[in-house]
């Protein structure tokens, strides 16, 4: 059940976004989560670094179980109009706050919080936005396609992650990096990557999730998570419609509030001490 909205929330300059509609996802992405992908054309976790080359992929749209158990599932989202630093923006900005994570995809998200330590760094304007989102955790209740439930997104640095730092900083490229899995778990059950790359027209943004994965000291391990396929099969239509939502409304949400600075002790946390 929706928690209904506070009268605190009702008065925010971005509720608004909440009755907005869904847009329309192009036939080739519903196409393309239809059916399992060949495993054959899967970018594998150990070769990621392979986003950085030019040109497109086999299996840019589509999910499935891998030969080891682990699944798997890509998304390409294009999105005229978003620059990567209003991308990078929402990823420090929407996490702090449940109405903002509410906005992003009213239908699948329900809360998201971060800790006092987290928050602070995330309000830390002396950092780049990027920085100010490594190490930092979103802790957020959603429904990715198979029921709701509680996760831990931790955000980690494309360095961190292995990417080849030499050829990334070359490229108009960003990446945003995190393990997810249940709050109460050290070890993640997810890896993604949202990559994206500056286009003619905007960004597109080429997303990744290796489930039953984690990444410790820049190399990719496999987890002894066991892969539900219908959570694989869900975030396949989950993550297609989140960010063809986020990519027609993120560039009137970032002009009407990326001057607005907000304060420590107008935001909710959470917090494990006590």
């Amino acid at each position: 059940m929706v928690r209904p909205l506070t009268e605190i929330e009702m008065s925010k300059p971005y509720v608004k976004y909440l009755d907005l509609p869904y847009p329309e996802i192009p036939e080739e992405v519903i196409a393309g989560m239809r059916e399992p992908l060949d495993p054959d054309k899967v970018l594998h976790i150990h070769a990621r670094n392979d986003l950085l080359n030019e040109g497109y992929l086999q299996g840019e749209i589509g999910y499935c179980i891998l030969p080891d158990g682990s699944g798997y599932v890509a998304s390409l989202t294009k999105m005229p109009g978003v620059t990567l630093e209003m991308l990078e923006w929402w990823f420090v900005w929407h996490g702090i706050e449940s109405l903002r994570y509410r906005i992003w995809d009213p239908d699948d998200h329900y809360e998201a919080r971060v800790t006092p330590r987290h928050l602070k760094k995330r309000l830390d304007t002396s950092l780049s936005l990027v920085e100010r989102n490594w190490d930092t955790s979103d802790f957020v209740y959603e429904n990715v396609g198979d029921g709701a439930s509680s996760l831990r997104i931790s955000f980690r640095s494309p360095e961190a992650f292995g990417f080849d730092m030499d050829r990334f900083v070359s490229q108009p490229v960003t990446a945003i990096c995190a393990h997810s899995g249940p709050p109460d778990e050290a070890i993640s059950r997810t890896v993604f990557i949202h990559f994206a790359r500056q286009t003619p027209e905007g960004i597109e943004l080429r997303s990744r999730f290796w489930l039953g994965w984690m990444i410790l000291n820049k190399k990719a391990v496999r987890t002894d998570f066991e892969v539900d396929p219908r959570r694989v099969a869900g975030l396949g239509r989950h993550s297609p419609r989140e960010f063809h939502r986020l990519a027609k409304y993120l560039p009137q949400i970032y002009t009407e509030n990326k001057d607005r600075l907000d304060r420590f002790e107008d935001l909710k946390t959470i917090d494990f001490s006590q």
